[in-house]
């Protein structure tokens, strides 16, 4: 199976992933790494590829918080340190995009799920004054 890194500032990684599970239960093969005060680059560096040794399988979804933020860059230092590694690397993970992930990697290969949760973490932005139907009700499915 895919194997799921998320990373970022903070807390974001194990608090988008404690989220996760409180709607689905926590996934598989999936690690938060959080990049926290006082933490260098190195540090964080050595924790994602630790991290990554206990993530099976030949595909590897790094998730980062922020594009050019240090754990992109991690993330990207890492893939090109790992050329015989299939290893993506996206930033911007928001919790559609991260469900998206979790629930279809057996689906699509790494590129495929790429694209695919891209597009869904595009598609979880929403501004409830768009989402209203001609009734003036707004249209969502029942809360999780």
């Amino acid at each position: 199976m895919m194997g799921i890194l998320v990373t970022g500032h903070g807390h974001f990684p194990t608090g988008i992933l404690s989220a996760v599970a409180l709607v689905a239960g926590w996934p598989d093969h999936t690690v938060g790494i959080d990049f926290v005060e006082g933490q260098s680059p190195e540090d964080l560096k050595n924790s994602m590829e630790k991290a990554m040794e206990s993530l099976e399988g030949d595909e590897i979804l790094i998730l980062a918080d922020l594009l050019g933020g240090t754990p992109f860059k991690m993330g990207a230092a890492i893939k090109a340190e790992n050329p015989d590694r299939k290893i993506k690397v996206i930033a911007g993970v928001n919790m559609a995009a991260l469900v998206e992930a979790v629930f279809s990697r057996s689906l699509y290969d790494l590129e495929e799920l790429a694209a695919a949760l891209i597009q869904s973490g595009k598609d979880g932005l929403a501004d409830l004054d768009q989402l209203e139907n001609e009734f003036g009700e707004p249209e969502f499915e029942d809360g999780l």
